[in-house]
């Protein structure tokens, strides 16, 4: 069986990390090797690490240059033919390697392996709404002829918590973006350009963890903005001919979405330049005059969403757990490794 090095960008996390590191270490896959970076972090979370003494754990320190270069650092010292990357509030079910590595040494024409995750404090599970989006399980290559909402969604499935990848082919796409210490969206240029040009599997188990609760980058809104949006040439520039008028439509439907979600929430002047920085986007006709709508109504809006979220932050728990109940489906809760604090 292949070694898997698994990479944790660690800045100011140390109310997390363990909860992260334990879930890698209680992994039925046995061979692994954790590389954590510690990213000029100012609180205590590199010290907690260094005190698990464990063997199989290496501790990097450099500079805060932001979570793509501490991954890319990370990416560097790698010396295992397979890479999965954890974020350091986010957590892995036991299975997780396993299924990974066993689904691309299975599939040797795969690139890259992501699967199915649930978000918390909402304990939702997303294999329906990606399923709703046409993300199904299997191996998956971009022709250039796809729907672009299908294409999008294929591409904006994947996450640095939820999949594992040939370490070759992670040093070929040149890594995650880091302008500027970017710390929105700078995956999502990476996983851009492996879309777009290699084979790839979808997994359908639920083995992932997202805690939203724990992310204050993934919780701000006001930031929602890819790099990949402002700078197109950034998938362009690596997409094969046959692709680019493809991820041309699908920049542009990412915009759309984009701006659909900041005019929602109160980003009215977002909302607007982007679908003046993307006119193509009024091919979407139906999201577009959504859209067009929702930036006239933005200021009001914004007040809608944030019941929505708050009160489904209390309201969808309680109801989960009576219907899981009810139907006898198990409840799998990794908050049982938890650190105490």
């Amino acid at each position: 069986m292949k070694p898997v090095d698994v990479i944790i960008p660690l800045y100011n996390k140390e109310r997390t990390i363990l909860r992260a590191v334990r879930s890698v270490q209680q992994q039925t896959y046995p061979h692994w090797r954790l590389i954590v970076v510690d990213d000029g972090s100012t609180d205590h979370g590199a010290q907690r690490v260094q005190q698990l003494n464990d063997s199989r754990i290496f501790l990097i320190r450099q500079d805060n240059q932001g979570p793509g270069a501490a991954r890319n650092r990370g990416i560097e010292a790698a010396q295992a033919p397979y890479l999965a990357f954890l974020d350091a509030d986010d957590q892995w079910y036991p299975d997780y390697l396993e299924n990974g590595i066993a689904a691309l040494e299975s599939r040797p024409t795969a690139s890259f392996a992501g699967t199915m995750y649930e978000e918390w404090p909402r304990q939702i599970e997303m294999t329906g709404y990606w399923h709703r989006r046409g993300v199904k399980p299997g191996l998956h290559q971009l022709t250039g002829c796809e729907p672009a909402p299908l294409a999008e969604a294929l591409m904006m499935f994947f996450h640095v918590g939820t999949t594992i990848l040939r370490t070759d082919i992670a040093r070929k796409y040149g890594g995650f973006y880091t302008e500027n210490k970017c710390t929105f969206g700078e995956d999502t240029v990476f996983f851009a350009r492996l879309v777009f040009n290699e084979p790839f599997l979808i997994l359908p188990a639920v083995s992932v963890r997202h805690n939203r609760q724990d992310s204050a980058l993934s919780n701000d809104i006001s930031r929602a903005v890819a790099p990949i949006l402002r700078n197109p040439s950034l998938l362009l520039d690596w997409c094969p001919p046959e692709k680019k008028k493809l991820a041309e439509d699908v920049l542009c439907y990412l915009a759309l979405r984009t701006a659909h979600h900041q005019a929602r929430n109160g980003f009215r002047k977002t909302a607007a330049e982007l679908l003046e920085r993307f006119p193509d986007a009024r091919q979407f006709k139906g999201l577009y005059r959504l859209c067009r709508v929702q930036i006239v109504f933005s200021p009001l809006l914004k007040y809608w969403v944030l019941f929505k979220r708050f009160g489904g932050l209390y309201i969808r728990p309680p109801i989960q757990r009576f219907w899981r109940k009810l139907t006898g489906k198990p409840i799998r809760d990794p908050e049982q490794t938890r650190e105490p604090l």
